[in-house]
């Protein structure tokens, strides 16, 4: 099949999937494609996603109902997908740079010690009450809230239905809320 072989019948034969006229499609702007991209894009794989999108647009395009019915636009029609898809590739490349692997890292400046330590304070407090609880409470709340396991996995280890644990947790955290209220002095914080 020459490369200026460009007819309905190709045209057909390539919105068919014929694997053949495929394979010399892909070869012929494959070529050209590569040296008109290689002006353009930076890495190899840059270029060879913008290539295999291109094909993919051009073989969904072919083989709609009303997709591309005279073979003498075929290349024309190629060149502005591959257009198209460049830019959106470099629309994109724009919007998610990359950062350098050399680039300091970033300090959070409201960090600071007196956070840590308040944050440190809750969860002895939180330890504290939980020690508090009855172990059954004590394992429902910590599987569900901390270790954040599946709830029908834990229903299932405890012999219970789903709708049962819901009720099971509620109370244990009803238990969790009353001790809590206990050991503050102005009650829980909002």
């Amino acid at each position: 099949m020459g490369d200026g072989s460009f007819n309905q019948d190709y045209l057909r034969k390539l919105a068919e999937g014929d694997r053949e006229v495929e394979r010399h499609f892909i070869s012929f702007f494959g070529a050209v494609l590569r040296v008109k991209l290689r002006n353009k894009l930076r890495s190899p794989q840059q270029i060879e996603d913008v290539r295999q999108e291109t094909f993919l647009r051009v073989f969904t395009s072919l083989r709609k109902e009303n997709g591309i019915h005279e073979p003498q636009r075929l290349g024309a029609f190629v060149n502005a997908v591959c257009n198209n898809v460049m830019m959106e590739s470099f629309r994109a490349s724009i919007r998610y740079r990359q950062m350098p692997e050399d680039m300091p890292e970033i300090v959070d400046e409201s960090a600071d010690s007196s956070r840590n330590l308040v944050t440190g304070e809750r969860r002895k407090m939180v330890e504290s009450i939980l020690a508090e609880l009855p172990e059954k409470d004590r394992e429902l709340l910590r599987r569900i809230f901390l270790e954040e396991e599946d709830k029908e996995r834990i229903a299932a280890a405890m012999g219970v239905k789903p709708e049962y644990l819901r009720l099971l947790v509620h109370r244990a955290k009803g238990r969790f809320r009353a001790a809590l209220e206990k050991n503050t002095p102005s009650g829980p914080e909002k």
